[in-house]
């Protein structure tokens, strides 16, 4: 491929995921996402289709987790001091949750009580489908888009991967992609990186303290939106993998263990 369509390619992924970020950062006070904050507990917000798609999946994995995945979680971030507080929007509903969102007509959504969401890691992980997208390259072309803990492959050969996990000092965890996406997620690390606690959305506690996951996935919104669930349920989120094709390796403290499909 020439340097100069191999530069294009990859400024359109950059920009791609600007877009994302414009639209579904908690920090931006424009963004959808800060909208929908301030205002869907009291009027119905018409958004952009691509925060609704990030949303209605969103909802979907809530449901599909028995709200074990949560973005309404975003009210303890913020009290734990790991999330700015939302400028202009009413204190949220201590019993709000995943259910009080409603998809009220194409990208128009409003929430039943008052309460706060942030799309944070599937939201990156979108950014990153979105980002291989946009580079609109051959299948011939080799693909890598990296955004720090989710990451996609495509094209005809396989990558290995380092996982930064824990190790016994002789064998590294290795892991090997192709046309595939992977998330990678620990409670520890998040908070050493000042990013906040993975959170059960059932019971409002931290989990992932001690442990690690990875989840090779089709897309990379899935992959992320997974290693969440995986960190709260373990070995019970095997059907839920299994259901979307993917693969966990999930590291609790004591070993490793494989679950759901098999790459």
């Amino acid at each position: 491929m020439p340097d100069a369509d191999a530069i294009a390619a990859i400024e359109r992924g950059f920009a791609a995921i600007a877009d994302i970020h414009r639209l579904m950062s908690f920090h931006e006070p424009s963004s959808d996402v800060s909208r929908l904050n301030r205002l869907a507990a009291s009027e119905t917000v018409t958004v952009d289709p691509a925060t609704f798609a990030v949303l209605t999946v969103a909802v979907g994995f809530a449901a599909e987790s028995d709200g074990v995945f949560d973005v309404t979680v975003a009210a303890d971030l913020v009290n734990w001091g790991f999330l700015p507080r939302p400028e202009d929007a009413s204190e949220p509903d201590r019993k709000a949750s995943w259910r009080d969102i409603e998809f009220a007509a194409p990208n128009a959504i409003r929430f039943h009580r008052p309460l706060w969401i942030d799309l944070g890691g599937i939201a990156k992980g979108y950014a990153v489908d979105c980002a291989v997208a946009a580079m609109d390259l051959s299948a011939e072309a080799q693909i890598s888009v990296n955004a720090g803990g989710d990451l996609r492959i495509a094209g005809p050969a396989a990558e290995r991967v380092l996982l930064r996990a824990p190790s016994d000092g002789q064998h590294v965890p290795v892991v090997e992609l192709e046309n595939a996406s992977l998330a990678s997620s620990s409670g520890r690390d998040n908070l050493r990186n000042g990013l906040g606690p993975h959170i059960d959305g059932r019971t409002h506690r931290s989990v992932g303290a001690h442990s690690f996951v990875s989840v090779v996935a089709p897309d990379c919104m899935t992959a992320d939106a997974l290693t969440k669930i995986v960190l709260a349920r373990g070995g019970d989120a095997m059907d839920l993998l299994i259901r979307h094709n993917a693969t966990a390796y999930f590291h609790d403290g004591a070993g490793w263990q494989t679950l759901g499909a098999v790459h």
